[in-house]
């Protein structure tokens, strides 16, 4: 069994820390800060989406957003756990899917920084592989960086997705797993494609997994 997770909206929540370092990068760059609403709603498009929304005065061209989206990366880095905490009951949640099969985070955020925060949040230990938005040259909703992390593991068995958002929904389709919506994260609405499971609590997972 392969089990897959994404990390914002799912496993914790880090809107405030991404909202607050993109107002000191524009700090440093001497531009007026967001609004913290404002902020936290450019959170979860994936970096270069982020950057290219949170810093629009000073990119031109790839090249600016290379440079901006390393500085935001850094600072952000530096304040990964400043505000971000687990959800209630996850943590409890990973030790019982990692007991019973392979556990893998998905995510748009750039590996090196999930394997930092998971680090951090002291769950590392439960995950098996991590797939970052620059592990591989597709993202969400592609399953081909699903496909050649089983691989990796030499998972054949149950495959399963849980996540908050319609890529993460898609994402399982594509790959031919089993859908399990987190209602706790940041879509207040089940997406589209429909979910196969609706966890209403980090345990839920565990036993649809179980059973």
């Amino acid at each position: 069994m392969i089990a897959f997770f994404d990390l914002d909206g799912t496993l914790e929540d880090s809107r405030q820390d991404m909202a607050l370092s993109i107002n000191r990068v524009r700090e440093t760059k001497s531009l007026p800060a967001l609004s913290l609403e404002v902020a936290r709603s450019l959170v979860n498009r994936g970096m270069d989406a982020l950057t290219e929304a949170a810093f629009p005065e000073i990119i031109e061209n790839q090249t600016d957003l290379k440079k901006v989206r390393a500085l935001y990366e850094e600072d952000y880095l530096s304040h990964v756990v400043d505000h971000t905490r687990l959800y209630d009951g996850i943590s409890s949640m990973l030790q019982g899917v990692a007991s019973i099969g392979r556990l893998v985070v998905y995510t748009n955020k750039p590996e090196r920084i999930s394997r930092e925060l998971l680090k951090r949040l002291q769950v590392l230990e439960t995950v098996s592989g991590i797939i970052g938005g620059d592990s591989f040259p597709e993202s969400k909703p592609s399953p081909i960086p699903m496909q050649t992390m089983a691989d990796r593991l030499g998972e054949t068995g149950a495959r399963w997705m849980t996540g908050d958002t319609a890529a993460d929904m898609q994402a399982a389709r594509n790959f031919g797993a089993k859908s399990i919506w987190a209602s706790w994260g940041y879509i207040s609405s089940a997406p589209e494609p429909s979910p196969d499971f609706v966890a209403k609590v980090p345990s839920d997972v565990l036993e649809f997994i179980r059973n």
